[in-house]
């Protein structure tokens, strides 16, 4: 579990697992084409004491920009208005989201495309387990699951990391 694993943005689908320090880390990525990463992380015997989300797209994307009208003159030129032009149109991907549930549970539900998305969260109070439950697309895959910095396929769903 100890050290990041090998990846990069848009060169493999799924999840990746490590713990830093004392923040365990949570990312997951895709070749390029949109997927739905959604799940949630249980902890047992404690708590979430900190959440951090990472690179979720809730920031407005500029899909088209806008075009300033043109400034119409009365007969002595002075200004009566503005003609024509165009705001710029955004798009909004606030649909994801990361959120802790309860002292004990993060869930989340995110797209993503290609790009690289996660969370950290620091746990705390005698905690005995945390369960990763990392879904794509709906379903569980845990072939598409990595931990540490061997990048250690457990191929188990959900991902147990016992702790006592």
């Amino acid at each position: 579990m100890i050290g990041k694993p090998k990846f990069s943005e848009g060169k493999a689908l799924g999840y990746f697992v490590w713990k830093d320090g004392d923040t365990w880390r949570v990312r997951w990525t895709t070749f390029g084409a949109a997927h739905r990463f959604n799940g949630r992380v249980v902890v047992a015997g404690g708590t979430v004491e900190s959440l951090k989300r990472i690179d979720v797209d809730t920031e407005r994307k500029l899909i088209a920009p806008g075009r300033p009208g043109r400034v119409v003159r009365g007969p002595r030129g002075r200004v009566r208005g503005v003609a024509g032009g165009r705001p710029a149109v955004v798009a909004s991907r606030d649909e994801d989201r990361i959120e802790q549930e309860d002292e004990r549970t993060i869930r989340f539900n995110t797209r993503t495309d290609d790009d690289i998305d996660g969370l950290d969260f620091k746990i705390g109070g005698g905690v005995q387990e945390v369960r990763f439950f990392l879904m794509i697309d709906g379903e569980p895959r845990p072939r598409e699951v990595e931990v540490g910095k061997e990048n250690f396929k457990p191929n188990a769903h959900p991902l147990v990391v016992r702790l006592r």
